[in-house]
């Protein structure tokens, strides 16, 4: 399914039961930049653009629904402090050759790997929120089967776990800091890490198929600055890394990821 016409369709669902006496709609906007690998084990990193905007439809009837760039959530209950919503996102798959969008030089590192395709995830976020601190726990699962590199993916699950604290905080800006952790099927590892048979013979890289497990766990920081009632500054450094069976890969050349991101918001 195009990713364009799922949040089409979504936000177009969320409007058309939307009560203006009882609700109440917002939004943002943002542009910024990130370095990143250029996919999950690289060793090479690139800068790009980051570009991300939401709306979000608050309701005494329903909760709250929200559609960003990332993802679809519905939380029935917002205002509680533990509360359990509906998601639906997207895991992006990868391609063979990747662009860098400040270069003119393509990345062949997975030469003969094939794209793999992405897919849409829907599942469950748990979260306990208190003040200065919240901690959320969530469970997702492809929507459709996955094939790649000649082999049945099924249907890839991968379950999440953090947590976040304020440590930090004045009149015009926040720092947080937080961490997470990740557990994958063997058919999203198999997707992201492995070497089937057939890519194994195009390729150079010998067979490798990793068991269902831990994919990565990582730490980072956000320091917001308020700049105005509406606009804001945000700046995100993280680091990962990945466990025993991802990390076993041979298209993994490092263990430890690193991204850098900065992004300026504006909500309306």
């Amino acid at each position: 399914m195009d990713r364009r016409m799922l949040r089409g369709g979504l936000l177009a669902g969320v409007l058309l039961c939307t009560r203006a006496m009882s609700a109440e709609i917002s939004g943002f906007a943002g542009l910024g930049a990130s370095v990143a690998p250029l996919y999950s084990g690289s060793s090479r990193y690139a800068p790009g653009p980051l570009l991300t905007a939401g709306v979000t439809w608050r309701s005494q009837d329903f909760g709250t629904f929200a559609l960003t760039s990332n993802d679809f959530n519905w939380d029935p209950a917002p205002n509680s402090p533990f509360s359990m919503s509906l998601q639906v996102t997207s895991d992006g798959g990868r391609k063979e050759t990747i662009n860098s969008p400040f270069s003119a030089r393509k990345n062949h590192d997975l030469r003969g790997m094939g794209d793999l395709p992405a897919t849409v995830m829907a599942g469950v976020r748990l979260r306990y929120r208190q003040d200065g601190w919240s901690a959320w726990a969530n469970a997702l699962t492809a929507t459709q089967k996955r094939h790649y590199g000649g082999e049945a993916l099924g249907n890839p699950v991968t379950a999440s776990s953090g947590a976040e604290m304020t440590l930090l905080r004045w009149r015009d800006g926040a720092l947080a800091v937080g961490g997470d952790i990740t557990w994958a099927s063997r058919g999203y590892l198999q997707g992201h890490y492995g070497i089937s048979a057939r890519q194994a013979a195009q390729t150079g890289f010998p067979p490798y198929s990793p068991s269902a497990g831990w994919q990565n766990g990582g730490v980072y920081s956000e320091l917001t600055w308020h700049l105005t009632d509406l606009l804001s500054a945000g700046f995100n450094g993280r680091v990962e890394y990945l466990f025993s069976e991802p990390g076993r890969s041979p298209l993994v050349r490092s263990r430890v990821q690193y991204t850098l991101s900065s992004l300026l918001l504006y909500s309306f």
